[in-house]
C-alpha cells in the first residue's frame, strides 16, 4: 500500500498551495480548529455556553454559532473568548517566502 503526503492530496483535490481555492480551505480549517479548541476549553473549564457568553459579554447564539464555525470568527470576538476563558493566545506572524 502506497503512502500519500496529505500535501499531494490537497494540491490534487483542492489547489495548490498560493492559489486562492488553497488559501480558503487554509483559513477555514484554521478557524475551525481554533473554534474546536474553544469548545473543549470552555468544556473542560465546565462552562456552558450562556456562561462563557455573559463573561465575554457576548451573545450565548453568537458562541454557539463559532463553536459550530457557522460564524467569521473577528479578533475582537477570539480575543474575548480567550479572556473569558482564561486562555494564553498567541499570533505567529511569519513573512511569505
Amino acid at each position: 500500500m502506497k503512502t500519500i503526503p496529505n500535501d499531494e492530496i490537497l494540491d490534487e483535490f483542492i489547489g495548490k498551495k498560493g492559489t486562492a481555492e488553497r488559501e480558503a480551505f487554509d483559513n477555514e480549517l484554521r478557524a475551525d480548529v481554533l473554534a474546536y479548541k474553544f469548545k473543549e476549553l470552555r468544556k473542560k473549564k465546565r462552562l456552558t455556553q450562556k456562561q462563557l457568553a455573559e463573561k465575554a459579554g457576548m451573545g450565548k447564539e453568537q458562541i454557539s454559532k463559532i463553536e459550530n464555525a457557522k460564524f467569521n470568527l473577528t479578533l475582537s470576538s477570539i480575543n474575548k473568548i480567550s479572556i473569558a476563558l482564561g486562555a494564553k493566545l498567541n499570533f505567529d506572524l511569519q513573512p511569505l517566502e
